[in-house]
């Protein structure tokens, strides 16, 4: 049996259904809605008047009026912008809208339209501008092919002459360069430039041990090069004797190390700065022991790698010769003092005996350029 309500609504449909079909589709027609007028609740006396005006027909006369009195006020207002100067101040409404000159564009030379600022790019700008400006260094120039070619060919030459020296004696090396004085120019000029990247002076350490000592001492510098220890301690210390091979300066004395014309037991410190070069060490240190007083003082600063950690040993063959070490700086002293440097040894020794006691041999590893 079906529901009683769903009974109800299909007899409902049914009946409507009927009533539809009566009419013909032909005889249908939209029935016509009526409008009531709402009563207005708020009697605004502008809105009376408007509403009369559409009545009485109006309307359209009073807009055409107010056009016309527009028009007519806006060629009054261009006019006198145009008779007036170009620098005339034109109102802020009008500037700011574009659509003004678009209307005018006889205005477009008097009116200067500035862009409205990025408040995040000015932002930036003024970031920029308060942090500091990296100072712009100077364009490097490049060294050409010629200039690349001279360097090698000066390295190279440097290298060859080191070599020589460190593996011949101190009397070939006079003679090779009496042969050719200019390549012991060359030799300190690329000497000159290979110190030049060292982090340390070993003359520098030796300038301070002698400014602490007296004016009075007589000083031989042995292998000076350009006598730089002479030609900055002239004024406190005048006694300082300068030898090397060539003479570079007025201060430089010629001379072999090996054989110099001082007397016995005349000096009081005898110095080798890097100059204990050749295969004939032996000869120079007999020569200071016998041109220093007793008591006197012999300073040796030389590269690390020639002693191939083995400062002890060479110490060992000085003191058999007649001195006494007073002063080390090796390897193991260096990790503990920073203020020595870890590329050379410096040993002080000190003439205890008017005699050498043993004729040992001296060696060390020649300093030598890699092969490239």
């Amino acid at each position: 049996m079906p529901h009683k309500k769903r009974e109800n609504k299909n007899h409902i449909q049914v009946q409507r259904i009927l009533a539809e079909s009566e009419l013909s589709l032909l005889d249908k027609k939209k029935p016509k809605r009526s409008f009531e007028r709402v009563p207005r609740h708020d009697y605004n006396p502008g809105d009376r008047k408007r509403e009369q005006q559409i009545l009485n027909g109006d309307s359209d006369d009073d807009n055409n009026s107010n056009s016309k009195k527009k028009q007519s006020a806006l060629k009054k207002h261009i006019n006198k912008e145009l008779q007036q100067p170009k620098e005339c101040v034109i109102p802020r409404k009008s500037r700011k809208n574009k659509y003004y000159l678009l209307n005018h564009p006889e205005l477009k030379d008097t009116i200067q339209i500035t862009p409205k600022p990025n408040k995040r790019k000015h932002e930036e700008v003024n970031e920029q501008e308060n942090e500091p400006s990296p100072k712009k260094s100077a364009p490097e120039a490049k060294p050409s092919v010629c200039d690349k070619l001279v360097s090698h060919m000066v390295t190279s030459r440097f290298r060859y002459l080191n070599e020589k020296l460190y593996t011949t004696t101190s009397k070939e090396a006079q003679k090779m360069f009496e042969q050719d004085p200019q390549s012991f120019f060359a030799y300190h000029q690329g000497y000159a430039t290979s110190m030049s990247k060292w982090p340390d002076h070993p003359i520098d350490e030796i300038m301070g041990y002698i400014r602490k000592r007296s004016a009075n001492l007589v000083i031989v510098d042995m292998g000076c090069g350009d006598a730089r220890l002479a030609r900055t301690l002239k004024s406190t210390h005048p006694n300082i004797h300068s030898f090397d091979l060539v003479a570079l300066n007025d201060h430089v004395q010629v001379c072999d190390i090996a054989h110099t014309p001082l007397n016995n037991d005349s000096v009081d410190i005898v110095i080798f700065c890097l100059s204990l070069m050749g295969t004939n060490l032996t000869d120079f240190i007999h020569e200071a022991h016998r041109i220093l007083r007793l008591r006197g003082t012999m300073k040796i600063i030389e590269i690390a790698s020639r002693f191939e950690n083995q400062p002890q040993k060479f110490i060992r063959k000085i003191e058999s010769m007649g001195f006494q070490c007073s002063k080390t700086d090796s390897l193991e002293e260096k990790s503990k003092s920073s203020s020595s440097s870890q590329y050379f040894y410096a040993f002080d020794f000190v003439k205890t005996s008017t005699q050498i006691k043993s004729k040992s041999i001296l060696t060390l590893a020649p300093c030598l350029h890699k092969k490239r």
